[in-house]
């Protein structure tokens, strides 16, 4: 657990009215306040960080919030073209390309028309 005293992240000591604490003692000293946790994010939500304050008796220096339909889009395209790259070669002109994989690459093309932006599906490589 981190803790912060006076709006300073506390690590291995903190000296509080002249007598110092090891670390061992942060979660008796009433003075110091702990450090929210990131929470685990779901596909749709991203965390904005800040200077930090407390909220519910811990410091807080972030906040979780949904990501707008241009985030979500964005991630998909990153991904999308992550796919596409790995079978680039297919492409070549010395390469005989698959009808599948021809599919497969005209389906990721059309991922970002076609995607629901809060469950993507990604077509499944042949």
């Amino acid at each position: 657990m981190d803790y912060v005293y006076n709006g300073e992240y506390v690590k291995n000591t903190v000296t509080i009215d002249g007598v110092t604490y090891p670390s061992s003692e942060f979660a008796n000293l009433s003075q110091l306040v702990p450090v929210a946790q990131v929470p685990t994010l779901t596909y749709t939500q991203t965390i904005e960080f800040h200077e930090g304050s407390v909220v519910d008796g811990e410091w807080v220096t972030f906040t979780v919030r949904e990501k707008t339909d241009e985030e979500k889009l964005a991630v998909i395209r990153t991904k999308r073209d992550t796919l596409l790259a790995e079978t680039d070669f297919y492409a070549l002109s010395d390469v005989t390309m698959s009808d599948e994989m021809a599919t497969y690459r005209q389906a990721l093309r059309d991922m970002p028309a076609t995607a629901d932006l809060d469950n993507p599906v990604y077509p499944t490589k042949p």
